[in-house]
């Protein structure tokens, strides 16, 4: 049985976070292990699910998490994968740094540096990148481009974002330090190449780059209607749903505020666009991800499909790391080899 805990990060912050804990009975004790991490709270209220929570559970609300034993490790790693997963998730839902380090301690009684946190969002962010580059949305013919910007030192970074308003799936985006028609065509261009089709329309706002982009990147096949993405909708589509496309977009470039270098924010800008399809519920989908909801298979639903090996047992399993000599090079590489739970010691060769 399972409930919604909501906690304040930092302290007296007036920051508050929403998380699934589930009770876990360990003797006669029982504590709170984190689920899932929800998002940001509306409130600083914790809203209970529909199932009633257990007295046994509310003399304890406040107990942290019970550290997670028997969780699939990563080579090289002390973490459990789940507990990445679950950092990733909180990353990419608009938490700090900051706040998924003091989350950690108070969770899981695990005090590390954020430089770790932070080696983790790449790592795993170029691992998402990697497992869903294949997949081909089923998307509509009417597309909807926009671009925001952010200040980088004393020059602006552009994002360039185009979606399908019918499955509110993003089909791209694109970060320049420029604002014109290359910018404009090589939006479209990836758009094409995820979708593995043309549109017959795309709505703009009045920036003339899109003049030339969508010429030059569709001809003639594609109309292009001007006059504002997020007023300039086809018959029966609402707008809703873009403008909370828009409000998403707002968050994505407070999260990027910090960093000092195109390269980085061009790789969380991918991570993002995963979260976003992937992972964050969708009101217009049916709270579910847009993925998701126009297709049955997909590389990943969470950030523990992405973070958990391909083939492994779900919370069950170790990696064994053994050496070999390696073809190309004549060096010893590690490879990881993964064992059950059971009958297996986690080996660091030397």
């Amino acid at each position: 049985m399972s409930f919604i805990r909501a906690k304040e990060i930092p302290p007296r912050s007036g920051n508050w976070y929403d998380y699934e804990v589930m009770g876990v009975r360990k003797g006669k004790k029982v504590r709170q292990k984190v689920i899932r991490y929800i998002g940001k709270s509306g409130s600083g209220h914790s809203a209970l699910s529909s199932s009633r929570t257990p007295a046994s559970l509310a003399s304890t609300y406040n107990e942290p998490a019970t550290p997670l034993e028997n969780e699939a490790r990563i080579p090289k790693m002390k973490t459990s994968a789940r507990q990445i997963a679950s950092a990733m998730g909180m990353y990419y839902s608009g938490m700090s740094l900051d706040a998924i380090q003091q989350q950690f301690r108070q969770d899981h009684d695990l005090d590390m540096s954020e430089s770790n946190y932070w080696n983790w969002v790449k790592r795993f962010t170029r691992e998402a990148i990697r497992q869903t580059k294949d997949f081909k949305p089923e998307v509509g013919d009417t597309w909807v481009a926009d671009e925001t910007y952010m200040k980088l030192g004393k020059r602006n970074v552009y994002f360039w974002d185009i979606i399908c308003p019918e499955t509110n799936y993003i089909l791209a985006t694109h970060v320049s330090f420029t604002r014109g028609g290359r910018d404009a065509k090589q939006l479209m261009k990836l758009a094409e190449q995820r979708a593995g089709k043309t549109p017959k329309v795309v709505i703009t706002d009045k920036l003339k780059s899109y003049i030339v982009g969508i010429e030059d990147a569709f001809g003639a096949d594609t109309k292009h209607v001007q006059g504002g993405p997020f007023k300039t909708v086809p018959s029966g589509e609402s707008t809703a749903e873009i403008e909370r496309f828009h409000k998403t977009l707002e968050q994505r470039t407070e999260v990027f505020q910090k960093y000092k270098d195109i390269e980085t924010i061009k790789l969380l800008t991918g991570g993002w666009l995963i979260n976003y399809n992937f992972m964050k519920q969708n009101e217009g989908c049916g709270n579910i991800p847009p993925a998701q909801a126009m297709s049955k298979v997909v590389p990943c639903k969470d950030w523990n499909d992405i973070v958990i090996p391909e083939g492994a047992p779900d919370n069950d399993y170790q990696v064994r790391l053994t050496r070999r000599k390696s073809v190309k090079k004549g060096k010893l590489v590690l490879d990881a080899t993964l064992t059950p739970v059971e009958v297996s010691k986690e080996v660091v060769p030397k």
